[in-house]
């Protein structure tokens, strides 16, 4: 895998699915001035609070438009987050990949959900690497990390980088952290992994997102080196 620079986008949450998409637009143009090859979003990033029916999207809705303009406009790779989707009648909470002319060239659908998902979604049962111009990238979502055997698929499929988009409160930070690290250690792969900021259900996210690499100067990649954001936007 080549050397690439790759910005997290920590979003605070507003009230409404338009003012997400502005904000987001605009903060991913200030990663792309910053020469970033790839873009990572969190978890139902475009939505608080929220219903899967109601505010589930078909592939031609405003959030799927709004990464790939994101994806055109800036010449970026982009992790969509996850968003809610309705394909045919079934719901899933899906996270996509967009090369640099805004092209959908992966997705992934969570497969372990998470507490109330399980009343709405249906699980993901695929787990394939995408091909980038700089490697593969195994994508996950949120809970999909507590479970080793993923991120070890991935990796034995080829992948070179994981993806974590997720939605994780304060109370459950330090086990995401701890889950993050053990599996970039397990698999010897650098994890990119974007948590967002809100307050929901009378829950606090923090953010604390990580971008996990290894450091130079080892014969094989064993000394975490690890870039956290803080708890704010």
């Amino acid at each position: 895998m080549v050397e690439i620079r790759i910005a997290g986008i920590q979003v605070l949450k507003e009230g409404t699915k338009e003012k997400n998409l502005q904000k987001v637009s605009r903060l991913a143009q200030e990663a792309a001035r910053k020469e970033v090859d790839l873009i990572c979003l969190p978890e139902k990033w475009n939505i608080k609070n929220g219903d899967p029916f109601k505010d589930s999207e078909d592939e031609n809705g405003p959030s799927i438009r709004c990464l790939e303009r994101i994806a055109s406009e800036n010449g970026v790779y982009v992790v969509g987050g996850s968003i809610w989707e309705k394909r045919g009648n079934k719901y899933y909470n899906t996270s996509r990949l967009f090369d640099r002319k805004g092209n959908c060239i992966g997705l992934h659908s969570k497969i372990h959900l998470y507490k109330f998902e399980k009343n709405f979604f249906t699980p993901g049962d695929r787990l394939e690497p995408c091909k980038t111009e700089f490697g593969s990238v195994g994508m996950t979502v949120c809970f999909d990390l507590a479970f080793p055997e993923v991120p070890r698929i991935l990796t034995l499929k080829g992948a070179d980088i994981i993806v974590n988009p997720a939605f994780v409160p304060s109370s459950g930070i330090e086990n995401w952290h701890i889950y993050l690290k053990a599996r970039a250690l397990e698999n010897r792969v650098p994890i990119v992994a974007v948590n967002a900021v809100s307050n929901e259900r009378g829950d606090l996210w923090t953010g604390r997102s990580l971008i996990i690499g290894f450091k130079e100067g080892y014969e094989s990649p064993s000394k975490l080196e690890i870039t956290e954001a803080s708890s704010n936007e």
